[in-house]
């Protein structure tokens, strides 16, 4: 699991206004929630994109230190990033502090592999991808960079469910077995049949 350290800043100040002065610096507004604690955070955007450019991308564990007049340290990952709706600029950004020693519910990416094999291109399957990401639980130092989908065995006309999933050691699923990631449709073909015009009576 990588691990990637980060200084912040406590803001004591809220607001639009000052949420746009933070912008126009390079700054965002964040918060550091978790275990009853919220703090305001000011952070570098440049900081963020390098946490969402990593290898393991939101998933990254954070060692966060907060300066201010009374510094912290702790150790959080990235929950959620506000978008601007029409620019795609981050506004805002979430940090979950995390306890090293209790599981978390995370989103792990999928990463396709064996995708169209042969027997699929010769049936010419189309294969329809449903999820990109699924749901599991465990201590944040076993959390994976993505898990694999290896869909050497999948049969034209199958489905492959996320109970099908490979997981590592210390990885528990939480999204539903039987959901669908991904299915290998055959569209069967139809023969139109051509009917001669009829001949005009006489």
């Amino acid at each position: 699991m990588e691990t990637v350290k980060l200084v912040v800043h406590k803001r004591h100040q809220a607001g639009k206004g000052f949420a746009r002065r933070l912008r126009r610096a390079g700054q965002l507004p964040a918060v550091v929630y978790g275990h009853g604690t919220t703090v305001a955070i000011a952070l570098g955007e440049n900081d963020l994109v390098r946490i969402q450019q990593s290898e393991a991308g939101e998933n990254t564990i954070l060692d966060l230190v907060i300066e201010g007049e009374t510094p912290e340290s702790c150790q959080a990952i990235l929950r959620e990033v506000q978008i601007d709706p029409v620019s795609r600029a981050p506004l805002h950004a979430d940090f979950y502090r995390v306890d090293m020693s209790q599981a978390l519910t995370v989103a792990v990416p999928l990463a396709f592999i064996n995708e169209p094999h042969s027997l699929l291109q010769g049936a010419h399957a189309v294969l329809t991808h449903l999820w990109r990401e699924v749901e599991v639980t465990c201590l944040p130092r076993d959390i994976p960079d993505e898990i694999t989908v290896d869909l050497a065995d999948l049969q034209p006309g199958e489905m492959f469910k996320a109970g099908a999933l490979v997981l590592p050691p210390g990885v528990m699923l939480v999204t539903d077995a039987e959901e669908v990631m991904v299915t290998a449709h055959v569209e069967s073909e139809t023969v139109e049949e051509v009917s001669s015009p009829e001949e005009p009576g006489v």
